[in-house]
C-alpha cells in the first residue's frame, strides 16, 4: 500500500536574531526579500549590510533555523491524500481539508506549534521567519504494512501548527509511524518576515 499527499505544501524555517540587528533592518527600512536577493548575489546588490548585522554570517537564510525547520503537506483542500492499494482494486483518495478528514474518521493531532514556541521565548527576542509555498509530492510512503484494504479510521495525521496553517509532519497507519521522506516539489512563493516577542 502506498500513501501519497500531493498538491500544495509549506516549507518553514525560523530562528532568533540579535535585537539590535532586527532594529537595524527596521530603522534602515531593509526588506527581507531584498536581503535574500543580496545574499544570492551580493556583488550586484546596492545593499551594504554591516558585518555585525549580516545575520546569516556568510551562509544563507536556510541556516537561520534554530527554532524550527520543516516541510510538508498543508491540511487544505488544495492537497490530495491518495492511497494505492497495489492489489488491482480501485485507488482511494480524498482532500486534506480538516472537515473532510473528520467526516472520514481520519484522526488529526497537533504535536508542535510555532505560536507556542514563540510564546516560550523571552520578551524582546527578535525572530526571523520564512515560509515557502510548495507544489508537488509532499509525502510519499510505499512501505505501508496492511493485512487488508485501506481503512481510513486506522489513519492518524500528526501536524505542526504554523501561524495560519497546519503542516503534516508524519502519519500513523494501524499503529505504525511513517515519515514519507520521498518528496518532490517546487517552490512557488517565498515570504519572509520579522516578529518581535513582546
Amino acid at each position: 500500500m502506498i500513501i501519497r499527499m500531493e498538491g500544495y505544501g509549506i516549507f518553514i524555517y525560523s530562528g532568533t536574531v540579535a535585537k539590535d540587528t532586527y532594529e537595524y533592518f527596521k530603522n534602515k527600512n531593509i526588506d527581507l526579500q531584498e536581503y535574500a536577493e543580496y545574499l544570492d548575489n551580493p556583488e550586484s546588490s546596492n545593499l551594504q549590510i554591516p558585518k555585525e548585522h549580516d545575520f546569516v554570517d556568510g551562509g544563507c537564510l536556510y541556516d537561520v533555523d534554530n527554532l524550527w525547520c520543516l516541510s510538508g503537506a498543508e491540511l487544505t483542500s488544495d492537497c490530495i491524500l491518495s492511497v494505492d492499494l497495489e492489489n488491482g482494486d480501485d485507488d482511494w483518495e480524498c482532500d486534506l481539508d480538516s472537515d473532510t478528514l473528520e467526516e472520514l474518521g481520519i484522526k488529526t493531532k497537533c504535536i508542535s506549534s510555532s505560536p507556542g514556541m514563540i510564546g516560550d521565548l523571552p520578551s524582546g527576542t527578535a525572530v526571523f521567519m520564512a515560509r515557502e509555498t510548495t507544489e508537488g509530492v509532499q509525502f510519499n510512503e510505499n512501505r505501508i504494512i496492511s493485512s487488508s484494504d485501506f481503512d481510513p479510521t486506522k489513519l492518524e495525521i500528526y501536524y505542526h501548527e504554523y501561524i495560519d496553517a497546519y503542516i503534516v509532519k508524519h502519519i500513523k497507519y494501524d499503529g505504525r509511524e511513517y515519515y514519507g521522506n520521498d518528496r518532490e516539489w517546487d517552490t512557488e512563493y517565498k515570504d519572509f518576515k520579522w516578529h518581535l516577542r513582546t
